[in-house]
């Protein structure tokens, strides 16, 4: 039997300080780098785990509750006090000689752009589950958005201490709902009816915990049938079943059993090797086992990370070659520090992010200066003179920039690395193009500074806020003349107002929340339509011939394409990328707003059939040409509403059920799947989003407060004629009955 101490792995406190010169930072090889992010649902753990690690590799001399408002990675003060992760934090801490640069995410719908952007700069990630609950609602949206990106996952039982914690229904959620392929490589031990440690089937050891209450320290034997008796069996051929899998998706194992006809004698080392293949072309997942809250299992989770999970050059995201080592990054995340100010969060593709170095915005084409270069340790910045290809970086005092934006060293080295990457890869990688997809709000409400003498500084504190936020949409209405904030849902503006109070001191009053609707046509159409306006001695005349027709699905986001014929050939290609630029404003200006409720269009295809102006037409007279065409075809085309629709995911007692479906009925409910697990209902449903103001006060007290529930946007269906004035009249106050 061995005690395994894992402080003697990573240095802590005092000698962990030494580690972190800021040489040690700059040191390390980018093969020992490790970019990962943790996801989940809500209250699966992810907060809990990520606060474990930092206490293991020794960055904490303790460790921080959620329920008692005090960890590392939920610094705001909202978080604290709701006891949720509501922005996406980053911190850098050692373990087994990597550099893991880890990002902490929400697990609320309404804030699931902090996990789009994260995805956007990270190369693998640990997907948390609640072991009695399996995969929920959040879990298959993180999934899916993982997806997109390509990113590799391993996965994390959290909460096996839960007296209905099930690894099987854990494993058959993730192959029914997420289409993985799960690879068990742990199986739970309990004693006296509680879990205490697992037994590790790759490496053929028991791990239990007990001794030490912190979880620095554990028992290992190795596994015999001697010592371990009926779990001997059971866990070899638990053994043998993982390698039987893993050998249906990896040919290198499949070969190494052929040749020696034996399952039983393959090497730990074999297994591991196998297991980081797959991991890495996403064609099984490794499973993991433990408890976070407990102290349990964590080290072999961090162990896991550096074993399975890819360095920047595995993940396919070092681009010193096509860039020749000159410096290229995107921002990925800006939050505002009451003493340093605006902080960018940046993750470097090449070269080296330098202080005081000029950069080249590629995304706003314009040149700015980065000022203090630092790395984020816990709740502290250290600051660097540089920081090296494959890490996470954050620059303070930087202008102009927003997420996703692509700095470069020069505009030429850009241009370098474009050539190289259409040569060698017949395509420019995405992340130097897009950033992470901005979902469009679902609810809206005004908002008016309690006096007029905070007006400025409440635009001045949501311009802040916008600019971290890029699901927070701000806009003036001119008949009405208030400012309107869009979000995802109701927490999230009331998080915002929460933040204008406490942060920027604004008193600010927010007005009822107002459901996010759209307008679709009713038909298809085309117009030809000549704008003429006089501006001083100036003539101007632009002709424009607009066609539009519905997409597929009513909710799809609108298209914009030039259609090209025998006919219109000639004149098309002589449209100017800065025309097609006007003419595209235009529309996208048009479509904002529809002529029956002034709600945006969605689910429209248009199509730019002719177009002519003078030489030197303004871009101002090309768009307002464009935006008075496609108001006027919209107009005789006729547009009717659609409502969003929101999924919806309720866990709960089975005393309760009979009472929240007779609710959910009265709700417009539909698509309705009820399911069992033990002595809990699961139900689903789709639910349109006017229906659920007040859901969460109200299955409260239907519940006694015992149910979870979760929303997230499903699709936008069309309005039911018969509720037409009523949206109406909740739209535009006015009554149509």
């Amino acid at each position: 039997m061995r005690l395994l101490f894992y402080q003697s792995k990573s240095v802590i406190c005092s000698q962990l300080r030494k580690l972190h010169t800021k040489s040690s930072i700059l040191e390390c090889p980018i093969e020992k780098i490790k970019n990962i992010g943790i996801f989940a649902h809500i209250d699966a753990g992810k907060t809990t785990t990520t606060e474990r690690m930092l206490f293991y590799s020794g960055v904490l001399d303790r460790t921080g509750e959620v329920h008692k408002g005090d960890t590392v990675m939920d610094y705001m003060e909202q978080e604290r006090t709701r006891g949720i992760t509501i922005v996406s934090a980053a911190i850098t801490f050692p373990w087994l000689n990597h550099r893991v640069n880890l990002i902490d995410t929400p697990g609320h719908v309404d804030f699931t752009i902090e996990v789009e952007r994260a995805l956007c700069v990270l190369d693998g990630g640990i997907c948390i589950l609640d072991a009695s609950a399996g995969v929920q609602a959040q879990t298959v949206t993180v999934w899916s958005q993982a997806s997109r990106h390509s990113v590799p996952y391993i996965f994390y039982l959290n909460k096996m201490d839960k007296p209905n914690a099930n690894v099987d229904l854990c494993l058959s959620t993730i192959q029914k709902k997420l289409r993985a392929n799960p690879l068990l490589t742990q199986i739970p031990l309990s004693l006296h009816g509680q879990f205490n440690g697992f037994i590790d089937l790759i490496n053929k050891s028991v791990h239990t915990w007990g001794q030490d209450p912190s979880g620095r320290s554990f028992e290992s034997t190795t596994l015999s049938e001697q010592m371990h008796g009926e779990v001997f069996e059971k866990a070899m051929k638990e053994r043998n079943n993982l390698i039987e899998s893993i050998c249906d998706i990896d040919d290198t194992l499949a070969d190494c059993v052929i040749e020696r006809f034996s399952i039983e004698d393959t090497t730990p080392e074999e297994i591991n090797k196998a297991l980081k293949r797959v991991t890495l072309a996403r064609t099984g997942v490794p499973v993991f086992c433990g408890s976070s809250y407990k102290n349990m299992g964590v080290q072999p989770l961090l162990d896991a990370v550096t074993k399975y999970l890819p360095n920047p050059v595995e993940r396919g995201r070092d681009y010193s070659k096509p860039f020749d080592n000159h410096m290229c990054a995107m921002t990925f995340k800006i939050i505002h520090d009451k003493h340093k100010g605006p902080l960018t969060f940046f993750r470097v593709f090449s070269g080296e992010l330098k202080q005081n170095q000029r950069v080249h915005n590629l995304t706003r084409d314009g040149t700015t200066k980065l000022m203090k270069v630092m790395v984020p340790f816990a709740d502290e910045y250290v600051e660097v003179p540089h920081v090296s290809n494959g890490n996470i970086a954050i620059v303070s005092g930087l202008k102009g920039v927003t997420t996703g934006d692509i700095l470069t060293s020069s505009q030429s080295a850009f241009h370098y690395a474009q050539k190289h990457l259409l040569k060698s890869e017949g395509e420019v990688r995405r992340e130097f193009f897009v950033g992470p997809s901005v979902p469009d709000p679902v609810f809206f409400s005004s908002i008016e500074a309690s006096s007029l003498s905070e007006q400025k500084a409440l635009e001045t504190a949501l311009e802040c806020i916008k600019l971290e936020d890029p699901t927070l949409k701000v806009k003036y209405d001119q008949e009405t003349g208030q400012t309107v904030l869009g979000g995802m849902g109701e927490l999230h503006l009331e998080i915002i107002k929460d933040r204008l109070e406490k942060e920027h001191k604004c008193h600010v009053n927010l007005g009822p929340m107002q459901v996010a609707y759209r307008e679709y046509i009713m038909d298809c159409g085309r117009k030809k339509y000549e704008y003429n306006k006089v501006v001083g001695s100036t003539k101007i005349r632009v002709t424009i011939d607009l066609s539009i027709s519905q997409l597929d699905y009513p909710g799809d986001k609108n298209e914009i394409q030039v259609v090209k014929e025998k006919e219109n050939l000639d004149n098309i290609t002589r449209i100017t990328p800065t025309i097609m630029s006007a003419i595209k404003d235009g529309i996208e200006m048009g479509l904002s707003m529809g002529p029956r409720s002034g709600s945006p269009l969605s689910g429209v295809k248009v199509g730019l059939q002719w177009f002519e102006a003078p030489s030197r037409t303004s871009e101002i007279a090309i768009s307002a040409a464009a935006s008075q065409c496609i108001t006027q075809l919209l107009r005789e085309v006729g547009t009717g509403l659609l409502e969003p629709v929101m999924a919806v995911e309720l866990v709960l007692d089975n005393e309760f059920s009979h009472r929240v479906l007779g609710d959910l009925s009265k709700r417009r409910a539909t698509d309705l799947d009820i399911s069992q697990i033990l002595d809990s209902k699961i139900i689903r449903a789709s639910v349109p989003l006017g229906e659920l103001r007040g859901y969460s006060t109200a299955i409260r007290s239907m519940t006694s407060g015992t149910a979870t529930f979760s929303v997230e946007l499903s699709n936008y269906l069309i309005v039911p004629e018969e509720r037409v004035p009523k949206v109406m009249r909740e739209i535009t106050g006015i009554s149509y009955e």
